[in-house]
């Protein structure tokens, strides 16, 4: 069941990456957007699926660039975005995509 999940959210995913204007900060696969009909054991596969799926793509294509972090979503951000919305260093060093 989570497999749409992920599907639904990658597309979403590649077009907001292949916009003209490349984004700074998204979130994908928010709990909230799919409590009321998926578990949250599916919701939570779902996040760890996708989030997997991006870090390839970003390691590939935008390789030190993003930095990808999950928590009630998956949260897709440039090392810029990621210190305005007050994260460590350190963890900005822990998650970005290399």
């Amino acid at each position: 069941m989570y497999k749409f999940i992920v599907e639904e959210e990658y597309e979403q995913f590649l077009q907001d990456i292949k916009a003209s204007q490349p984004f700074s900060f998204r979130r994908y696969v928010n709990e909230s957007a799919y409590e009321d009909e998926y578990s949250q054991n599916d919701i939570h596969k779902a996040q760890d699926i996708f989030v997997n799926k991006a870090r390839e793509y970003l390691h590939k294509y935008y390789p030190g660039q993003y930095v990808v972090s999950c928590s009630y979503c998956v949260f897709i951000m440039t090392p810029e975005a990621a210190r305005e919305h007050n994260v460590s260093e350190r963890t900005i060093n822990l998650f970005i995509v290399k």
